[in-house]
């Protein structure tokens, strides 16, 4: 039988990959990452570490380790990259360190109305990242650049 976090990946599926559809597949971090970021979620919310701690961990992690800061999760390049670790921990982590950027308030508005608006429909990565913009009011293009689409370890967030 699956264990809580997994069965939590997957129900997180409903919302980000089946009712919000990726249009292209180098988009596949729509899914993956969502669903690994709603799934430390539901660790913290049942006594588990807290999706900050589940970042700054893997954030740690040394600049050298190749699957999750050589392959940008926003562009993984490969068809074997496109369920490569990084796309599910790397595009986590981008959701946390756009959380801990923009503050809960905005970024739960922006989860809301990135499922709302786009239900049952295709979505792609510049999409995102507007809606990201739109709600933030910040321009994130440098931070989406780092934490997607450029190899290597982003230098903060």
């Amino acid at each position: 039988m699956p264990d809580q976090s997994t069965i939590a990946h997957e129900l997180a599926h409903q919302w980000f990959g089946d009712s919000v559809t990726l249009a292209t597949w180098p988009d596949i971090w729509l899914n993956e990452g969502f669903a690994t970021w709603a799934e430390w979620m539901w660790g913290e919310h049942t006594g588990g570490p807290s999706t900050h701690d589940r970042f700054a961990d893997l954030y740690s992690a040394s600049a050298s380790i190749w699957w999750l800061w050589n392959v940008p999760p926003g562009a993984p390049g490969t068809p074997a990259d496109l369920f490569g670790g990084a796309v599910y921990d790397r595009g986590a982590m981008c959701l946390q360190a756009l959380r801990e950027s923009v503050g809960d308030a905005v970024f739960f508005s922006i989860l809301r109305t990135w499922a709302q608006d786009h239900r049952h429909g295709n979505v792609t990565t510049p999409e995102f990242i507007a809606l990201a913009e739109q709600q933030s009011g910040a321009e994130l293009g440098a931070f989406f650049q780092a934490w997607l689409y450029t190899p290597g370890k982003p230098a903060s967030w």
